[in-house]
């Protein structure tokens, strides 16, 4: 009998809990599987769908979609199935369920979620449900140790057809478009990367006043594709005391990263400057650095892999631009090399992981011209 899930209840909340702590343990690090009064306000939230399946009137499984309208993008997370009851396809159903709920709504042209690779089953839950794999985010999930999560997307029927046409990307970046581009108009040329050269660094000031960051990044970033930065919002904003640039992010203490966005007055400004936001967030306990940028952004992209960001996802059509859909791609700076011993990766993911190593290994582990005579 399939499983019919059905929007969750305030009176779910102590189930949903006792749910949560069956599947992960008492150590669950995130908040809407452990704090009562985050996931009551997210059960009543209108951007959340939560979905349950009961079971002799006890929540068994549990799954949250949120939305984010400005944007046209959804995200699914929280993914929960009582151990006494796994292996009857619940997850399926539970992914296969609010993914459809979503995308029907019209709220959405995409939805997107991670899963973890200590072990293959969200991944093809997800893979089975129609969703395509777009990469592989290293060092991203503190849980008992830092974890790679894949990334993976499913868009409404039409979407992928209405892509932009990108005519040169950096030459750094040809493994992952070409293991994207299957809707793509046409592939791009792939151009040798542009050589940047880093500025003097400067003292950064920093202002951690969450909702002063927000109101000023409001007030401030007006173009939608600076603003663009999905289901994150801004805490944290880096101001060069020289007054050359401003940047944005949105910092995570607890999981060590910060997401960079809307820098000011542009994001050239920012570029010959990366090394000294990368060392002032590493100061600040965030040394897992990530930014979208579109494939569009040529110089952008170089400079960022100039400053040791490298590519690891390609999200087609993520963002709607008129009549068109842009194509973004994460770009990800952490110190830890890649260790991928004892994670289980469908083959999907192959050619993600393998861009991954041998970008890392040119960047980090390249000895030309490093010994002298």
């Amino acid at each position: 009998m399939t499983p019919e899930f059905e929007p969750a209840r305030l009176d779910d909340v102590d189930d949903l809990l006792r749910l949560y702590r069956r599947a992960h343990g008492a150590n669950y690090p995130i908040a809407m599987g452990t704090d009562p009064d985050v996931m009551a306000a997210e059960i009543e939230a209108p951007h959340t769908t939560w979905l349950v399946w009961r079971r002799d009137g006890r929540v068994v499984a549990s799954i949250t979609g949120h939305i984010e309208s400005a944007d046209r993008l959804g995200k699914i997370a929280g993914l929960v199935v009582d151990p006494d009851v796994q292996g009857g396809g619940i997850a399926h159903h539970a992914v296969g369920q609010i993914t459809g709920r979503m995308l029907a709504s019209g709220d959405v042209d995409s939805v997107y979620g991670t899963a973890r690779t200590i072990h293959l089953a969200p991944q093809r839950v997800c893979l089975r449900n129609g969703f395509h794999p777009l990469g592989l985010v290293p060092n991203l999930f503190k849980h008992a140790k830092r974890e790679t999560m894949t990334l993976l997307a499913k868009h409404r029927d039409g979407v992928l057809e209405q892509r932009a046409e990108v005519h040169k990307v950096p030459q750094s970046l040809e493994r992952l478009v070409r293991a994207t581009h299957a809707t793509m108009p046409t592939l791009p040329e792939f151009v040798e990367d542009t050589t940047f050269t880093a500025a003097e660094v400067s003292r950064l000031e920093v202002i951690e006043a969450p909702q002063f960051v927000q109101r000023h990044f409001e007030h401030t970033i007006n173009d939608p594709a600076r603003r663009f930065y999905p289901l994150h919002r801004p805490n944290v904003l880096l101001a060069d005391e020289r007054g050359e640039y401003q940047i944005y992010g949105h910092l995570n203490r607890h999981d060590g990263y910060c997401t960079i966005f809307g820098a000011t007055p542009s994001p050239q400004a920012l570029l010959p400057h990366l090394g000294g936001v990368i060392d002032t967030l590493a100061g600040l306990g965030a040394p897992h650095v990530e930014t979208l940028v579109p494939l569009h952004e040529f110089d952008e992209l170089s400079a960022l892999v100039a400053f040791g960001f490298l590519p690891v996802a390609l999200y087609p059509a993520m963002r709607k631009d008129g009549e068109v859909y842009h194509d973004y791609v994460v770009m990800v700076h952490t110190p830890q090399p890649p260790d991928f011993r004892g994670l289980a990766i469908d083959e999907a993911f192959r050619p993600f992981t393998e861009q991954y190593i041998e970008l890392w290994t040119q960047k980090f582990l390249n000895t030309n011209g490093v010994f002298r005579a």
